[in-house]
């Protein structure tokens, strides 16, 4: 029977950093439409569209910066630095390029875009820091019904 490194998850146990991504877009679609409906109130459709917009990008970037975790660290210790570091800019570049793609459209409005680019990477992240778990017992999100 083959050894396992602390590096590779046991078969069905699932990824730290995979569950609190999905834990992020979890509780991000509860916030987002409120974020969305709040710029379509003040830019209308122009705002609900722009909103919008960034804020799937933004739950995706979580999972694909999740899912780069997880599939990097099951390489190596380099491959994970690497796969971060890369990882970030990547992202980065696509929420740049998806700015530069709709940019000049007329139902772009950049205040809205903004403001959601802002508030859903950072909410978010905020939010969560009450689910997580700081113990090596559980890395990831505490168990239901866990205080610490």
């Amino acid at each position: 029977m083959a050894e396992q490194t602390a590096q590779t998850p046991a078969i069905g146990e699932e990824a730290p950093e995979r569950a609190l991504a999905q834990d992020i877009v979890r509780r991000g679609l509860i916030g987002g439409p409120v974020l969305v409906g709040v710029c379509a109130g003040v830019w209308g459709f122009d705002g609900l569209w722009s909103s919008g917009y960034i804020f799937g990008l933004i739950m995706v970037n979580f999972w694909l910066a999740a899912s780069l975790i997880t599939w990097s660290t099951r390489i190596s210790p380099t491959m994970l630095m690497a796969g971060v570091m890369g990882g970030y800019f990547i992202r980065l570049g696509i929420i740049t390029g998806a700015y530069f793609l709709v940019r000049n459209t007329g139902w772009f409005e950049v205040l809205p875009f903004a403001i959601t680019l802002v508030a859903a990477h950072i909410v978010p992240l905020v939010w969560e820091i009450r689910y997580v778990s700081m113990s090596l017992a559980y890395p990831g999100l505490k168990p239901q019904g866990a205080t610490q």
